[in-house]
């Protein structure tokens, strides 16, 4: 009986021993699946980002879309997904989708500010929105934006490689922001409702005085006062217009206007 009894226990260490075997088995199996598991998922992002980029070099642009954007799904959280958010942008921006293109570019930046491309991506989010700049008929929206764009990049990211292009396509987009408002004044003024034109006019003067519109704008505010009675006004702008600007087209015109008022003792 005791024999039996001493067998049964023995059975039973054996059984209780090979479980914990077992299991510690399992366990070092798991533990080594998730590690190797861990090095494919590394090797997969970098694969999906390599077939991406060899369909973007060989112009597969959709292919290239779809293998980037598996990336960033699969894998946010690998350096290549970031790669891949910026690539995306950049294949956005060849097809001309500027909207989309400038969406990618904004996120980039504002998830990123410290990355080494960040400036790059400023870049091209304002020229995505400069390539959307319409006609001075036209809603300026996409230029506000451009220009926005363009005034981070040269606050956030001092003396970038970008800058003196910045600089020259703000230019740009100030004077067509000028444009716009010189358009809207002369609409105004042609159908003659000269106060709303002097406000327009005036928004030249105070907004955007560098741009070269300001003899123009100054013969036209002198105009719109007269056009309203304002003689003394009219002619005191005609005067600033002569002063400042004497050997311009519109300076000649001025003083014609001004001859057309006669001597001031008859007003």
């Amino acid at each position: 009986m005791t024999l039996y009894i001493n067998r049964q226990k023995s059975g039973f260490i054996f059984k209780a021993f090979f479980l914990f075997v077992a299991v510690l088995f399992v366990s070092g199996l798991t533990v080594g699946c998730s590690s190797t598991k861990h090095l494919e998922k590394q090797r997969t992002a970098k694969e999906l980002f390599d077939n991406a980029l060899e369909a973007q070099i060989g112009e597969r642009l959709l292919d290239a879309e779809a293998e980037y954007k598996k990336l960033m799904e699969e894998y946010p959280f690998s350096p290549f997904a970031v790669k891949a958010q910026l690539k995306i942008a950049d294949l956005y921006f060849s097809r001309e989708e500027n909207d989309s293109a400038a969406a990618y570019y904004t996120n980039f930046v504002a998830l990123h500010p410290s990355h080494p491309d960040a400036a790059y991506a400023l870049f091209q989010k304002g020229m995505s929105l400069f390539k959307s700049v319409l006609g001075v008929d036209r809603d300026q929206t996409s230029t506000r934006k451009a220009l926005f764009a363009f005034e981070d990049l040269r606050r956030d990211y001092k003396g970038s490689a970008y800058d003196e292009k910045a600089i020259e396509l703000m230019a740009f987009l100030r004077r067509r922001l000028a444009d716009r408002e010189l358009y809207v004044a002369h609409f105004y003024f042609k159908n003659k409702k000269y106060k709303g034109a002097l406000v327009r006019f005036g928004d030249i003067l105070k907004l955007y005085p560098e741009v070269g519109l300001n003899p123009e704008t100054l013969f036209y505010v002198g105009e719109s006062y007269r056009k309203l009675g304002e003689t003394a006004s009219a002619r005191e702008t005609y005067r600033s217009l002569v002063d400042e600007y004497s050997d311009n087209a519109f300076a000649a015109r001025a003083r014609k206007a001004l001859k057309r008022l006669g001597p001031e003792s008859t007003e």
